[in-house]
């Protein structure tokens, strides 16, 4: 495998779908609500919205079915979190591993997710991630969703560090395009959807899991 030919003085992450197992649980959970309610292709809207806001997600909710996305969005999240306190969303694996060894480099780390600060905080303490978090910059604290820059910016703002040194890490087509906007050093590590060709002329470079970004920025 290459190796990173430098050094970053930060990481900022995503969460869903990069180091929470989580977008197939929310796209069984549109299936659910498509199957209750007769919304027909849910799961393509719930593919389309991967990486927004909770605004950017029932906008678009509204714009294709007609009909008050909050409702909705409410409703999944209920289903949702039902499951995460059971323990059913867990960490994508060698999570822990790569922020311990990020850690012991003395990088500063954040996270830059379109979820609610209450549903990345309470996820990331539950699951035993949040105290290697310098902080958490969410989407109800931002005004722009990706694929808009903002929320990386925010967060590079947040650890004091500009774009040009820190690494950005995503898994959604909207967070490979935030994250390359802000200047980020952008590595995809997909999950639910393979990179097309936008993404491989986007990301820096692409890898297959987060053990393979451990080994890519020459992390013990």
């Amino acid at each position: 495998m290459e190796k990173a030919q430098r050094t970053f003085k930060a990481a900022i992450f995503d969460m869903d779908g990069l180091i929470l197992d989580s977008e197939r649980t929310v796209l069984n959970c549109w299936e659910k609500i498509g199957e209750k309610y007769g919304f027909k292709d849910i799961v393509t809207y719930g593919i389309s919205v991967i990486g927004k806001n909770k605004k950017a997600t029932i906008d678009e909710f509204e714009r294709i079915y007609g009909e008050p996305g909050d409702r909705y969005e409410r409703e999944l999240r209920e289903i949702y979190n039902v499951l995460a306190k059971k323990g059913e969303v867990p960490l994508k694996p060698h999570t822990l591993e790569l922020l311990g060894a990020m850690k012991n480099a003395g990088m500063k780390i954040a996270i830059a997710s379109s979820s609610t600060r209450e549903e990345v905080t309470t996820q990331m303490d539950m699951l035993g991630a949040l105290p290697f978090f310098d902080t958490c910059v969410c989407g109800d604290q931002v005004t722009k969703s990706k694929p808009d820059p903002e929320i990386f910016l925010l967060a590079c703002d947040a650890l004091g560090v500009k774009p040009e040194e820190a690494v950005g890490l995503e898994d959604s087509f909207n967070g490979v395009r935030a994250c390359k906007a802000s200047g980020l050093y952008t590595i995809m590590v997909p999950d639910i959807i393979m990179p097309d060709d936008e993404m491989k002329s986007l990301a820096d470079v692409i890898l297959p899991s987060l053990k393979d970004v451990q080994d890519f920025l020459n992390l013990k």
